[in-house]
């Protein structure tokens, strides 16, 4: 065998997905050639012939065949004969190649590459030619592609003519369709994209879909690359029932700021002969030192707009879409925030107040061993123009407070003491001129008083087997005190103010309500005792429970309008176990229970169970007592081969809002099909839809709105369909994509 080396200028001889040929990188280059082969050949040093098992190798490209010719003078290759490009994790494979090496021009016949890396082909295709026009493009004839792997030819993309330049990091193809189990599915006369991560405009995959309330729709999104930090989505989406949707996303992204707004349009809707549209608009900004602000703007043509066009029980059943501006301040222990807010409401009846303005200033500082601390808030509360008449007004609230806290390893005790003061100011428009003929006798008026609170708790822990794994189990007692005098608030206006939720973080507050315009009296001490069991090997919780209940010393005097004080010397008896076996199960309950009536108020039980990824099953009870009663399930589970089984039913077993009945409220049932290199979802989604009421006196009514989604996912090119991934996610704890289990049937 004879090696002959020489030096050349090297030039990349075939460029492959992920790899780029300039021309700065191609004049640089100057490594050595060499030739390898059976039997070399010399002829006048002007040619080279290079016989059986021929190679040129140089610079990291190979070119290999059965006889390789090389002309010195012009650096032009003839190769025959089972010929092998290789370059980074791309390899051509053809009967004969002809190339330039200077000015990298030839071609090469009936190519059949393989793009992949260690050993693994990701990818495969096929070509009638490939023409190498220069350092950094390639043009393919009848070109095929496909990510399957060899012998599976489930899906290709077939192209007349496919160029590829390396510089832009682009490819244009022409007379270009996709086929699936040989049917094409999508077709286009040209089109050009980018075969990196680099964002280019045009047209991305079209979705499909069907809904009960709109029929058939059909999307086909147009990508605007408009800058590097800023792009745009321009969508028109048919509705079979309704006309021709416009569609409009307009992003932006700067190191100071950034924002995305959102437009859709429907002109004459076929059902309602109205147009209608939906607008969001949302900026975010940072001034410096310390500054930052944000806005968010969104408004709806009708109340019924998100339950007649929208596909998501989330959104379908908003009501009030905020319209807001923030200026917001913060640095060290201080924070200051201004914000004006208002909303448009469309059922016309919950008609939340305006803030114009509402300002904030809060911060805490350590002074020694106290920690001393700052709440104050400025709000003026107005109603929206169409808002049955009620009282506005200013409220001005500060609540300073000084804590020490003394804590040691085995336990801590913080006694703190604070003063809530509130002034009131009510009228201030024209509905309001006399402040004497308030509604519901309101009152302008001031409210002044101290707090005072002790927290304290302790700690325990022991070693202790279970089985033959070692944990440490603790034993964390607390106690929490709290006095409030009373005093009488019944002619101060209520703006935002509600009774907390009973839960084990609410019962550890000062005041019980939740809102500025209500602070409880109060002479009452928390018990809380939990354990934890934390397995000493991996430090990972397995266990956790924890009881608590509030007892009272006194009478509640405060309460809401039109509510009613309590009655008894302790709340409600509250209970939570967190359980997270080894074994896949993981399991949370939730207990509240009246033991003067001997009845549960509340209770929720759920369980996971998901021994690997691609296996998932949950189960759930909710319970409360007069208004609420379900079970919920929903897995993701393999079914057999490739086939996985996908489902959610959320089930009423009383009367319950929205649907008003017994029966399932929502449910999902679909399929997930893996082979490896694609995969394809069939999804349906039934949810209730309520139409906002006009007036106060006009009744919901609710509908079933059914959603179907299909996809079809080509790995690693594109998705065919409507996507269902999204509602999966949300309704289905734990899905997982079956292209992203590791494991999943091939």
């Amino acid at each position: 065998m004879t090696i002959a080396r020489y030096t050349l200028l090297a030039v990349p001889l075939f460029c492959g997905a992920g790899i780029s040929a300039h021309a700065a990188d191609i004049a640089a280059g100057n490594g050595a050639t060499i030739i390898d082969a059976m039997r070399l050949e010399v002829y006048l040093d002007r040619e080279m012939r290079a016989f059986g098992d021929a190679e040129i190798q140089r610079d990291g490209q190979y070119i290999s065949g059965d006889r390789i010719d090389l002309n010195t003078v012009n650096n032009e290759i003839h190769a025959t004969g089972n010929v092998h490009v290789k370059q980074g994790d791309t390899l051509a494979e053809g009967p004969e190649l002809r190339l330039k090496m200077d000015e990298r021009e030839g071609e090469m016949t009936e190519p059949v590459f393989h793009i992949g890396g260690d050993g693994e082909k990701k990818a495969r295709g096929n070509a009638s030619t490939i023409l190498f026009e220069g350092p950094t493009r390639e043009r393919l004839k009848s070109a095929r592609y496909t990510t399957c792997p060899d012998g599976v030819n489930d899906w290709f993309v077939r192209a007349n003519e496919l160029e590829i330049d390396h510089h832009t990091e682009t490819a244009t193809a022409t007379h270009a369709s996709i086929e699936f189990k040989g049917v094409p599915v999508l077709y286009t006369p040209w089109i050009d994209f980018p075969f990196s991560n680099q964002r280019k405009s045009g047209l991305l995959t079209a979705t499909y879909g069907t809904t009960t309330r709109s029929g058939f729709e059909f999307t086909l999104p147009y990508y605007w690359n408009i800058a590097p930090n800023m792009d745009a989505t321009i969508t028109p989406r048919y509705l079979s029932k309704r006309g021709l949707q416009w569609q409009g996303e307009y992003r932006y992204l700067d190191p100071d700021y950034s924002g995305i707004d959102h437009v859709e349009f429907l002109p004459n809707d076929d059902q309602t002969g109205k147009d209608r549209f939906y607008l969001n608009l949302a900026h975010s900004q940072t001034f410096g030192n310390g500054w930052s602000g944000n806005f968010q703007f969104e408004r709806a043509s009708d109340p019924n707009y998100f339950s007649d066009l929208s596909t998501h029980i989330t959104v379908t059943s908003r009501v009030n879409l905020p319209q807001q501006a923030n200026l917001r301040y913060d640095q060290a222990n201080w924070h200051f925030s201004a914000l004006a807010q208002q909303f448009q409401t469309l059922d016309k009846i919950s008609f939340p107040y305006q803030r114009l303005p509402q300002l904030t200033l809060a911060g805490q500082q350590s002074v020694g061993p106290v920690d001393t601390a700052l709440w104050s808030e400025f709000v003026r509360f107005e109603k929206n123009s169409a808002a049955p008449l009620t009282v506005v007004g200013n409220r001005f609230t500060a609540y300073p407070s000084v804590a020490l806290p003394l804590t040691q390893p085995y336990g801590y005790i913080t006694p703190k003491l604070g003063v809530h003061y509130t002034k009131y100011d009510l009228g201030g428009n024209t509905a309001f001129t006399n402040a004497r003929n308030l509604p519901d006798n309101y009152q302008s008026d001031t409210r002044v008083l101290p707090i005072f609170s002790l927290d304290s708790g302790v700690y325990f822990d022991r070693d202790m087997r279970v089985v033959k794994n070692m944990y440490t189990q603790t034993l964390e007692p607390r106690l929490f005190y709290v006095y409030i005098p009373h005093q009488d608030q019944s002619r101060l206006a209520n703006f935002d103010t509600g009774l907390s939720d009973l839960n084990l973080a609410t019962i550890f507050s000062e005041n019980q309500f939740a809102g500025g315009d209500r602070v409880n009296d109060a002479n009452q001490v928390t018990l809380a005792l939990t354990s934890r069991l934390i397995d000493q090997k991996t430090g990972a919780q397995r266990l956790s429970a924890t009881m608590a209940e509030r007892f009272y010393f006194t009478d509640q005097k405060v309460i809401l309008p039109g509510g009613t004080p309590r009655t008894g010397m302790h709340s409600d008896f509250l209970a939570a176990l967190t359980v997270q076996l080894i074994n896949g199960w993981n399991a949370d309950t939730a207990w509240q229970y009246n033991t003067d009536t001997s009845q549960t108020v509340k209770g929720n039980i759920s369980a996971r169970y998901q021994p690997e990824v691609g296996k998932t099953l949950n189960l759930a009870y909710r319970f409360t007592r007069d208004s609420l009663e379900q079970i919920d399930v929903s897995s993701e589970w393999p079914l057999t081969g490739n086939w996985y089984g996908l489902g959610r039913i959320n089930y009423s077993l009383r009367n319950n809002p929205p649907t008003d009945r017994r029966g399932p409220v929502e449910y999902i049932a679909g399929i997930e099909y893996d082979a490896g290199c694609w995969q394809g979802r069939a999804v349906m989604q039934r949810l209730p839809t309520v139409s906002t009421p006009s007036t106060v006196s006009t009744p919901s009514t609710v509908k079933s709105n059914y959603v179907f989604f299909m996809q079809i996912e080509l790995g690693g090119l594109t998705k065919i369909g409507t996507s269902p991934l999204e509602v999966l996610k949300r309704n289905i704890p734990g899905y997982v994509s079956t292209s992203l289990i590791p494991d999943s049937p091939r």
